[in-house]
């Protein structure tokens, strides 16, 4: 299973990889490749993904997010990690107003939503997200995301008339189920889907995440509630610095996003996860952990 996994991993770093060929520099990416090869233990390349990172944030002016790299290069005894750590103590102006950004976002900030204060319980679980609310709101989110990839010409009227009918048909909130319009669109019309799924990426600038090859702990999954993760297919996969790193079925849904940094107590940085992948992951996942 670990050779599996791994094979995954790469696979997911060869294709970023060739990405950052065609955006040098590009935020998204450098994030992707430092967890993947620290996952894998290749602290060389982990460094170098680190310090381009680093000078990407800076450029952006983005120094609390640099700051946290920033620490994590502190880590490492090598004289270029050491030195762009030094690089981003000196870099924060005094008066420049804190704000990190979300990638492609351009002077617009993300808002930041406080931590939960010291000793509390890792698990989101308990903060009081109602079932049926969560499922009322994802079917309206999914309805609007189709409605607006038909507007786009991304999906045909008779493919957006089956996603509409299927969450119009789901069954009455009594126990968490997936709403997607993506999942529904694999199921009907695989094309379709994939279509979709590439215009959504590179709209949202949200990569698409080979979520299989990082096999996400109890401990990072649960930092949102169990019915968000079910309902909406959020599963926080890794963590740099301070941001948590959440692969989603729908990136495009930007009020969802704010919902799940104010419950996960932190940023968030949003990657786009095949549907197929992220059931398998959740029926695996809360049977090992029910």
């Amino acid at each position: 299973m670990a050779e599996q996994d791994n094979s995954k991993l790469l696979e997911g770093i060869a294709y970023f990889e060739k990405m950052l060929k065609v955006m040098p520099g590009d935020r998204t990416t450098l994030e992707f490749l430092s967890v993947a090869y620290e996952q894998l233990g290749d602290s060389e390349k982990q460094r170098t993904s680190l310090i381009q990172l680093a000078e990407a944030l800076l450029r952006e002016k983005d120094y609390d997010a640099a700051e946290a790299i920033g620490e994590r290069l502190g880590e490492f005894s090598e004289a270029d990690a050491q030195d762009m750590a030094r690089r981003i103590k000196s870099a924060r102006n005094p008066i420049q107003l804190k704000a990190v950004m979300r990638p492609g976002a351009g002077a617009r900030p993300m808002r930041t939503a406080a931590r939960p204060a010291a000793g509390a319980p890792e698990s989101a679980s308990s903060q009081g997200v109602s079932l049926a609310q969560e499922v009322m709101a994802a079917v309206k989110a999914e309805a609007a995301l189709i409605r607006d990839l038909y507007a786009k010409n991304v999906v045909d009227a008779s493919a957006a008339e089956v996603v509409q009918r299927h969450l119009g048909g789901l069954p009455e909130p009594t126990r968490p189920f997936l709403v997607s319009a993506l999942a529904i669109l694999e199921k009907e019309s695989g094309g379709l889907g994939e279509k979709a799924a590439v215009y959504m990426a590179d709209a949202a600038s949200a990569p698409l995440i080979p979520l299989q090859a990082f096999m996400p702990s109890a401990a990072l999954v649960r930092q949102l509630p169990d019915e968000i993760v079910r309902v909406r297919g959020a599963v926080p996969f890794g963590r740099l610095g301070d941001t948590l790193l959440v692969a989603v079925l729908n990136p495009l849904d930007t009020a969802f996003h704010a919902e799940v940094e104010r419950l996960a107590g932190c940023p968030c940085r949003f990657f786009l996860a095949d549907p197929h992948t992220t059931e398998d992951f959740l029926e695996k996942f809360f049977a090992e952990n029910a």
